[in-house]
C-alpha cells in the first residue's frame, strides 16, 4: 500500500496498558482511515470492536480513546480539537468528548492518530508521551490538587511547550460527571473525567515536534485561505462570535423564549437587563483568547472587578455556563457565574451538568421534596452564594453533594415523590441551555442524540432561530426529521475530521471536503456524499454502541415537562414539545425499526454488515 494513505496523518496508534505500564504503536489501519476518518469515527469503530459489552464504566476493563484527524494540526483555522471516546459512567451509554486549544495538534506532532489507553494504574500516574518515547511516571505529589495547579507543576517538570489533559479532586474522586481539562479547555461532558479517575491516572503529558504530510500542498493551501477568508466575513464566526464569544447568541434565545429558566419551569428571565453579552463584553471581558490555527477568538478571558466576587476570574463565561449557573438557577449575578465555572474547571466538573443539577436541587427545595435540613442551608432560586456552596460539596461528596454528583438521573430515582417529571436529562446526560419548546429541531436532536441530551449532534437554532432570511417555523414539526438527520451525520463528520464545529457556521459541506480531498488526496473521498456518508456510519455505529448497552426506542424521550407542561408566559406560552410526530419520521429517514435499531439493509449500504 502507497504511502499517501498517511497524508493528512501521523501513521500510528499507541496502546497503552496501565496495569502493567506497558505499551505498543502500530500502523494506523487504512481501512480504519477510509471509512471512520479520525477522531469520533476512531472512537466508535475501536470501542465497539473492543469493549466488552455491559462493562462497567468505571471499572479498569473501560477503554479510553483519545484521537485526532486528518485536519486536527493543520494550517486549517479551528483545526485545535481532540476527541475522547469511552463508555460514559453519567448514562452508561457511548460518550464522545471534545476539547478544543492546542492538545490535539501536539498529539498528532508527536507523532500519533489516536492513544487507546487500557486498564488501572496501581497507583496515581502520569503518562508521558514524547516523539523519543513512553513514560509511565509517578503521579501521587499531584493527587488532590486542582487542575491549573497541577498544570504548572507538570509544565515546570516536563517544559513549557508540552500540553496536559488532567483531572481534578472530582475525577479523582469518580464523581459521574467529572471532566478532563487541558489548558483553559476542556473534555466537558458524560464524566470521562471519572473514567480517567478510575484509572489512577491523574495526567497526560505530550510533546511533539513532527511534521504532517500533505498530498496537495497548493490545493490544501488555497483551502485554508478561503476558510480563513470565509470565517472571517461571516456575520456569526467573523461578527459577534469573535466580539462576544459564545455569548453572542445570548439575547436572541431570550428574545426566542428558548434559554431556560429556573429548571426550564419557564423561558422568560426578568433579569436579563443586567445579565446579557453586552454586559459582560463592556464589564468582565479582559482579553479574547484563541484556540491552535484559528481567527475566531470565541474564548474570552474574565475578571470581576467590584462587588463579593472581586478578582474571581475565569477564561469564559461560556454562553452554556452563562445559562447553567445563571438562569437555570434563577441567578443574575455574573460575579457569581464566572468565579463558579472557575471553580468547575479548578475541580473538574463538568458545568452543564453542575448547573442543571444545582436547578433541580433548588426546585426539589422550593417544592418540599428537599429540607434545609438535609442540605444544611436554604438553596431558592437566585441565591448565589448557594450555588457556590454546592459546587464545592459536588467536588468533595459533602453532604448532600455526594448524591448530586452521581446526576440528576440518579438524584431523581433515589429521592422519588414525582421528581422525574422535572428531572431534565435524557438518557441521563443533562440537557444543555436551549428550551425544545422554542424549538421543537432540538426536542427531536436531544432525545436522538447519540450520548443523551447534546447540542452538538444537531443544533438546529440557526435555522429555527437566528437565520432572518431563510428561517423556519420553530414550532413546526415539518422538515425536521430531516434536519436533525442531516446535521447529526455531518457533525459526526467534523469531529471525525478533527475540528471545531464553529466552522459549520462559515464553511459548507463541498468546502471541507476540498480540504480533506487536498490534504489527504484519499481516492474514496471523492464527493460531498462519500464524506456524508462516513458520517452516516459513525452516527449508526454509535446507535449500535448504545443499543448494546441496552437502549432502545422508548430512551429516544424527553422530560415529562417538556412533553406535558407548557410554559406559561413568553414567546412559548401553551407550547410543548410534539416529539412522537418528529421521531416517527425520524426513524423512516435513518431507516431504522420501530425499536430504534438500524435496519439490516442500512448497515449493508453503510459497509457495517459484521454488526447486523
Amino acid at each position: 500500500m502507497s504511502n499517501n494513505k498517511y497524508f493528512g496523518y501521523a501513521g500510528k496508534i499507541l496502546t497503552v496498558d496501565l496495569s502493567s505500564s506497558d505499551y505498543v504503536v502500530e500502523d494506523t489501519p487504512f481501512d480504519l482511515i477510509v471509512n471512520f476518518m479520525g477522531g469520533k469515527g476512531f472512537g466508535a469503530k475501536i470501542l465497539y470492536d473492543e469493549l466488552k459489552p455491559g462493562c462497567e464504566p468505571l471499572s479498569e476493563d473501560n477503554i479510553m480513546v483519545v484521537a485526532t484527524g486528518p485536519l486536527t494540526g493543520t494550517l486549517m483555522p479551528a483545526s485545535g480539537h481532540v476527541t475522547l471516546s469511552t463508555k460514559s459512567p453519567l448514562t452508561g451509554i457511548w460518550l464522545d468528548s471534545h476539547c478544543a486549544g492546542f492538545l490535539g495538534p501536539e498529539l498528532k506532532m508527536a507523532g500519533y492518530d489516536a492513544i487507546i489507553i487500557k486498564g488501572k494504574a496501581k497507583k496515581p500516574t502520569v503518562l508521558v508521551i514524547k516523539d523519543d518515547g513512553v513514560s509511565f511516571e509517578d503521579g501521587r505529589d499531584l493527587w488532590g490538587k486542582f487542575t491549573f495547579e497541577s498544570q504548572e507543576l507538570l509544565r515546570k517538570k516536563y517544559g513549557e511547550n508540552c500540553q496536559f489533559m488532567c483531572i481534578g479532586p472530582a475525577g479523582e474522586r469518580k464523581a459521574r460527571f467529572a471532566n478532563i481539562v487541558s489548558g483553559g479547555r476542556g473534555f466537558g461532558r458524560g464524566g470521562s473525567g471519572a473514567v480517567m479517575g478510575s484509572k489512577n491516572l491523574k495526567a497526560v503529558v505530550v510533546k511533539g515536534t513532527r511534521g504532517i504530510g500533505i498530498y496537495d500542498l497548493d490545493g490544501f493551501m488555497r483551502m485554508c485561505t478561503e476558510a480563513y477568508n470565509e470565517l472571517t466575513v461571516s456575520p456569526d464566526t467573523g461578527g459577534g462570535r469573535p466580539k462576544y464569544g459564545t455569548n453572542s447568541i445570548y439575547s436572541f434565545m431570550i428574545e426566542a423564549g428558548a434559554h431556560p429558566v429556573k429548571n426550564f419551569q419557564t423561558g422568560v428571565f426578568e433579569a436579563v437587563k443586567e445579565c446579557n453579552e453586552d454586559v459582560l463584553d463592556k464589564k468582565y471581558y479582559k482579553r479574547h483568547i484563541a484556540c491552535f490555527s484559528c481567527p475566531i477568538n470565541c474564548s474570552k478571558a474574565s475578571r470581576v472587578d467590584d462587588g463579593k466576587y472581586k478578582g474571581k476570574f475565569t477564561e469564559g463565561p461560556e454562553y452554556e455556563n452563562m445559562w447553567s449557573l445563571g438562569a437555570q438557577c434563577g441567578n443574575s449575578n455574573i460575579g457569581s457565574i464566572i468565579y463558579g465555572e472557575h471553580l468547575c474547571d479548578e475541580y473538574g466538573l463538568d458545568a452543564i451538568s453542575t448547573g442543571n443539577v444545582i436547578g433541580f436541587t433548588m426546585e426539589c427545595f422550593e417544592k418540599g421534596i428537599l429540607s434545609e435540613k438535609q442540605i444544611g442551608f436554604p438553596v431558592k432560586f437566585g441565591n448565589d452564594e448557594a450555588i457556590i456552596k454546592f459546587i464545592e460539596m459536588m467536588a468533595k461528596g459533602e453532604g448532600v453533594g455526594e448524591l448530586m454528583s452521581q446526576g440528576v438521573r440518579q438524584m431523581s430515582k433515589e429521592l422519588g415523590k414525582g421528581t422525574e417529571k422535572f428531572a431534565m436529562h435524557v438518557k441521563g446526560m443533562e440537557i444543555p441551555a436551549y428550551d425544545p419548546r422554542g424549538a421543537f429541531g432540538m426536542g427531536l436532536a436531544y432525545a436522538t442524540s447519540d450520548r443523551g441530551a447534546c447540542h452538538l449532534r444537531a443544533w438546529t437554532l440557526g435555522a429555527e432561530i437566528l437565520d432572518v432570511r431563510n428561517r423556519i417555523d420553530p414550532f413546526a414539526t415539518e422538515f425536521k426529521a430531516e434536519l436533525v438527520k442531516s446535521q447529526q451525520d455531518f457533525y459526526a463528520v467534523i469531529q471525525s475530521a478533527v475540528v471545531c464545529l464553529f466552522l459549520n457556521f462559515g464553511l459548507t459541506q463541498r468546502q471541507i471536503t476540498r480540504c480533506l480531498q487536498s490534504l489527504t488526496g484519499i481516492k474514496e473521498w471523492k464527493t460531498t456524499e462519500d464524506i456524508l456518508k462516513i458520517g452516516e456510519r459513525i452516527y449508526n455505529l454509535t446507535r449500535l454502541f448504545s443499543m448494546r448497552e441496552g437502549i432502545s426506542a422508548k430512551d429516544d424521550t424527553l422530560p415529562q415537562r417538556l412533553l406535558r407542561e407548557p410554559t406559561k408566559e413568553g414567546p412559548t406560552k401553551g407550547v410543548v414539545v410534539d416529539l412522537d410526530t418528529m421521531l416517527k419520521e425520524y426513524y423512516l429517514i435513518r431507516h431504522w425499526d420501530r425499536e430504534g435499531r438500524p435496519t439490516k439493509e442500512k448497515l449493508t449500504e453503510l459497509g457495517l454488515d459484521k454488526y447486523k
